[in-house]
């Protein structure tokens, strides 16, 4: 299908996910042209075209994102356009409403292309290697989500949510054409740098970002004060707390060391705040937890907290508004602060000081009290109690704050105190909030732009909107996870394909078939450890519990109800076995007199056997001779069984199922195999029921 030559380009605003896409919006009459084209044959998907620009003979291909566009017209990214070699000044030409004389005209082609194979790409910034520990994984999601077709010596590009940076890449080479189709195929991919110098200062700037992190968080521990000294109000302290008791509560307390030491700086105790999250560094504008609304420079986090009992640590930040400032950062937990508390409990005759509402003994009580009312002065404020020396009055900083009950003796703490609780800032993704800490507290939690880890794709990406079905909250899914666990997977076990979203329930279930399977039956010889679940024809034909190889010999059509027949055929066998033997070089049977002289064993006498094979067949047990091959089975059988972890019956199982090659290196390696199965498939001992 070939368009008319009038087809004009607009290219549109950049938004979403067209911004850098190669997935083009079409008119609804060339859905229509296509659709009557093929007839009563279905539409491949995807549908892929060919872009040519007579103008510039530049040409690409892409996909199709939706049929939508107004006619005559196409709309394409900026990153098509400029492929195509279309200018800024005619895409300005092409958005305005009298540029349809000077508007780009290209060609548009339908064409089916090769799934493509092999992709070899430059990152055309050294910086590649810094976007993410993860980046080849980012570039797999960017490829699945915004483009169709790869086209050799083109460039594309992409968005890293982390840090909003576009990263470009050249494509160098493509398998098995010049331009393939990347969706629903295997596509192996292979980064290589620009050149030597390019791949060498990439390195480089990994190596350095990842020692600049490093160094940027330190660890603190519970009980052990932390402390630093700010010289620049932009300036923060990491800290990542990893371990604690998980079952009581957290303290954190900030103290603001310089808080009081003189009179002429403007500084309070509130000068400072400290900021925690569960992911990634806290900050003034994102948080779980912080003491901006705290009477005190304390929070108290419960163990039963849904965000702490997730999470493996937490991420402390500290900042002030004013400089130069120390401070002092202690976590302690709530058994250490009950144990404070009782230390401190009133005498109980104590009594209340009328003015500064302290409380002190009876016995102190009027020479404090008279002390208190000629030298101190109270805040006349009913909710503050801030008490001053009468001789200095009620200093001019103290302020008390109209909208809530906040008071400070600050005016950097006052105007930290009005931005953060009494502005109205807008989040971006639009929504507005009555404060700087709703806001903060939003981009934490359910903001459609916080970065997340994906547990499908495992990629940090936006968690987008909540998703709209009930099960998926109640999941615990957010909206990218909710569309990413609809893709597809292998079973590792069974080979059926499920979805990614369901892989936990699906495992889950072949993992409670596993512990619920029955103990498989061996047979009954003791040198034999085939298993006769295998051979359920073997397990009806003889009441002896043998498998059809050690049954075989002693098989006989002749109608026998009382079994003696079968009884002499056993005393049969155990007398050829004990006077010619087997003649088999690995028998350590002691029922053989091969095995006995494999075994060091003495030779019975020819009056010792027949008492030897009357105490065989009374005795319950049998003892046939077993080829070399079944005799390795059961030497693997013994080893794994020393380790008493599985039961016998499970480990002849997984040997029967691997095998058992005549080498001793092929021994080695079914040993390795059968391990392997018995993790996969077989029932622990302590997980018999």
């Amino acid at each position: 299908m070939t368009s008319s030559p009038s087809t004009t380009v607009l290219v549109p605003q950049i938004r979403g996910t067209l911004a850098h896409s190669d997935r083009i919006v079409l008119p609804q009459s060339v859905l229509e042209q296509l659709l009557s084209e093929a007839g009563r044959e279905s539409l491949p998907s995807p549908l892929t075209f060919r872009l040519f620009n007579p103008a510039t003979n530049a040409f690409t291909h892409c996909g199709v994102r939706e049929f939508s566009a107004p006619e005559s017209t196409v709309l394409v990214s900026r990153q098509i356009a400029s492929t195509l070699g279309i200018s800024e000044k005619q895409l300005q030409a092409s958005s305005s409403q009298d540029g349809g004389s000077t508007a780009p005209v290209i060609e548009i082609s339908k064409c089916d292309l090769p799934k493509g194979t092999f992709v070899s790409l430059c990152p055309l910034d050294a910086n590649y290697l810094t976007i993410d520990d993860n980046w080849k994984a980012l570039l797999e999601s960017a490829l699945q989500a915004s483009y169709t077709t790869l086209t050799e010596g083109q460039t594309f590009a992409f968005v890293n949510p982390a840090t909003q940076d576009t990263i470009t890449l050249l494509v160098k080479t493509l398998q098995p054409a010049k331009a393939v189709c990347i969706v629903e195929t295997d596509l192996t991919v292979d980064i290589t740098a620009m050149s030597e110098d390019h791949a060498r200062k990439s390195v480089a700037n990994r190596d350095a970002k990842r020692k600049e992190q490093n160094g940027m968080v330190a660890i603190i521990r519970k009980d052990v004060p932390v402390g630093g000294t700010f010289s620049d109000r932009s300036q923060e302290y990491l800290f990542e707390l990893k371990a604690w008791d998980r079952s009581l509560p957290l303290i954190v307390k900030l103290e603001v060391l310089d808080a009081g030491e003189s009179s002429e700086r403007d500084i309070d105790a509130r000068a400072a705040d400290v900021y925690v999250s569960v992911d990634g560094h806290p900050s003034k504008d994102y948080f779980l937890w912080s003491t901006q609304s705290e009477e005190k420079n304390v929070i108290s986090i419960a163990p039963s907290n849904s965000f702490l009992a997730k999470s493996e640590g937490i991420s402390l930040a500290v900042g002030s508004c004013v400089v130069p400032l120390s401070f002092l950062l202690t976590v302690t937990q709530a058994a250490d602060m009950a144990e404070e508390e009782s230390t401190s409990a009133l005498p109980p005759d104590s009594r209340q000081c009328p003015n500064c509402k302290q409380f002190y003994s009876a016995r102190t009580f009027q020479l404090h009290s008279a002390f208190c009312e000629r030298n101190n002065l109270v805040c006349p404020h009913p909710s503050c109690g801030r008490i001053f020396r009468r001789q200095d009055g009620i200093s001019e900083s103290h302020w008390h704050c109209d909208l809530d009950s906040f008071s400070c003796d600050s005016v950097s703490t006052k105007e930290k105190h009005i931005v953060t609780h009494h502005t109205s800032p807008t989040c971006i993704c639009n929504e507005t909030f009555p404060s700087q800490q709703h806001l903060a507290h939003h981009k934490a939690t359910v903001c459609p732009q916080k970065l997340h880890i994906c547990r499908f794709c495992h990629l940090r990406l936006a968690q987008e909107s909540s998703p709209d079905s009930q099960s998926d909250l109640l999941a615990g899914y957010t909206g990218h996870e909710s569309r990413c666990g609809t893709r597809t997977t292998e079973c590792p076990r069974c080979n059926r394909i499920v979805r990614l979203r369901d892989l936990d329930s699906h495992m889950q279930l072949h993992e409670l078939q596993r512990v619920s399977a029955p103990l498989p039956r061996i047979c009954t010889n003791e040198n034999c450890v085939r298993v006769i679940d295998d051979d359920p024809a073997a397990a009806n034909s003889n009441s002896l519990g043998l498998c059809s190889s050690c049954f075989g010999p002693l098989y006989s059509p002749m109608h026998d109800p009382t079994g003696a027949r079968l009884k002499g055929r056993i005393e049969r066998r155990y007398f050829i076995q004990l006077t010619a033997g087997c003649k088999r070089h690995l028998c350590t049977n002691a029922a053989c007199v091969t095995g006995r002289a494999n075994s060091n064993l003495p030779k019975l006498a020819a009056g010792e056997v027949a008492a030897v094979v009357k105490e065989l067949t009374q005795g319950g047990k049998l003892e046939f001779c077993v080829d070399d091959g079944m005799t390795r089975r059961r030497q693997l059988v013994n080893w794994i069984g020393d380790d008493n972890e599985f039961a016998k019956p499970w480990i002849c199982k997984a040997v029967g199922e691997v095998g058992v090659g005549a080498e001793s290196d092929d021994i080695t390696h079914s040993e390795v195999s059968a391990r392997s199965w018995l993790a996969e498939k077989g029932v622990r001992i302590t997980e018999a029921r």
